[in-house]
C-alpha cells in the first residue's frame, strides 16, 4: 500500500481556514469552539495543517469543511473543544 502524500498548506490557506470557521459560526449562530489561532492547546499542532507523524499522515481540517461544519475537536489528537 502506498503512503499518502503530505500536502502542507500555505500561511494564506491556513488563514482562509480560520476565517471560514469564524464566518461559519457567525452565520449559523454557532459557538466558536476551535482555537482562534488554529493551534490545539493539547498537542500544539495547527488544526488546519496536515502532519507527517512517521508512519501515518494526519489531515487537518480542510477549507471546505471549515466553511460547512462546526469544528468541535482536534483532527490530530482528538481533544474535544466543547467539554
Amino acid at each position: 500500500m502506498m503512503k499518502k502524500e503530505l500536502i502542507v498548506k500555505t500561511p494564506e490557506e491556513l488563514a482562509a481556514c480560520k476565517k471560514a470557521q469564524k464566518d461559519y459560526c457567525k452565520e449559523n449562530k454557532e459557538p466558536h469552539f476551535a482555537p482562534e489561532n488554529g493551534i490545539c492547546w493539547k498537542c500544539n499542532r495547527n488544526i488546519y495543517q496536515n502532519y507527517d507523524r512517521g508512519n501515518v499522515i494526519t489531515d487537518g481540517v480542510t477549507l471546505e469543511s471549515a466553511s460547512k461544519h462546526l469544528i468541535t475537536d482536534c483532527p490530530h489528537c482528538h481533544r474535544s473543544y466543547c467539554d
